[in-house]
């Protein structure tokens, strides 16, 4: 079974960094970002967790130094496995913020695909979410996948936290370690085989800028992601919520905070539903 690797699609115009802009991934720079401008966090919410901009944003430059510290080389491929969740997120971004290549696997693929596509990937390492470390294990059992790290632990897993340890010899995380060749891969299975396609840095910036453009994002918005639309898009946009101050809503059904109303979706394609009714914390 043979692999056909293509880039994303391309997209014309040339996008000069801005300011405020990632730097080498879709959150480089965002944790300093947010600390300079502490009024602007927004929040990203799902499965009954909370858990505020700032937060996330460190855990993600943590979670890429300890990645590094275990030897995770530019370009190497990362499998993902969790539901449209803030666990999904903090993998997607933590693999892309220290030079690698996310792969993140649809929950809705049988066994069979999960196993061809990280095979043929080469991927070595899978985060997962606890809830299907059960099914992570049993990936690795059929794939080149030698280590399962899962968010919270489970039995015959390496937790997440363990990343997250200062680093031995005080060494930081760098955002621009990004700027090499990381990125999202997506796959199909087609009757010659799998197929993967990258979606590098490049391209989900085109996509960050798109969608700020035309979504005009402020802090007082509300944006639900769920199972629908494309992986790079999603990403995207989560990434511009979080740059905005807004607050993301993960997974089907995950309700709005008190007082407030959704008023962006990705469903599937990005768009504005409603205008924030009144200003809120999120």
């Amino acid at each position: 079974m043979g692999v056909g690797l293509t880039s994303g699609t391309e997209r014309s115009g040339r996008h000069l960094p801005r300011r405020d802009d990632p730097i080498g991934s879709l959150t480089g720079g965002l944790c300093e970002r947010l600390r300079l401008r502490p009024t602007r966090g927004g929040s990203i919410r799902g499965a009954g967790r909370r858990v505020d901009a700032l937060t996330f944003a460190a855990t993600v430059e943590r979670a890429a130094a300890g990645l590094s510290r275990r030897g995770l080389c530019l370009g190497d491929v990362v499998g993902v496995l969790a539901p449209v969740s803030p666990d999904r997120f903090t993998a997607t971004y933590t693999v892309m913020a220290v030079g690698g290549r996310a792969l993140p696997l649809s929950t809705e693929s049988d066994l069979d695909t999960q196993c061809a596509v990280l095979a043929e990937t080469d991927a070595r390492l899978l985060l997962v979410s606890a809830d299907l470390a059960t099914t992570a294990l049993e990936l690795a059992e059929h794939s080149r996948v030698r280590q399962v790290i899962a968010f919270g632990g489970a039995l015959g897993t390496t937790p997440f936290d363990d990343l997250l340890q200062p680093s031995p010899d005080g060494n930081g995380y760098n955002p621009t370690r990004g700027l090499f060749d990381n990125g999202i891969l997506g796959y199909d299975r087609t009757p010659e085989g799998i197929l993967t396609t990258l979606y590098p840095h490049s391209d989900l910036m085109a996509r960050f800028t798109d969608l700020r453009g035309r979504l005009e994002l402020t802090a007082d918005d509300v944006v639900a992601v769920d199972e629908r639309g494309d992986e790079p898009t999603r990403a995207a946009l989560v990434a511009l919520a979080l740059w905005t101050g807004a607050c993301v809503v993960c997974g089907t059904g995950s309700p709005a905070p008190e007082g407030r109303q959704v008023t962006v979706r990705c469903a599937p394609e990005p768009v504005r539903v409603a205008h924030p009714r009144a200003e809120g914390m999120c």
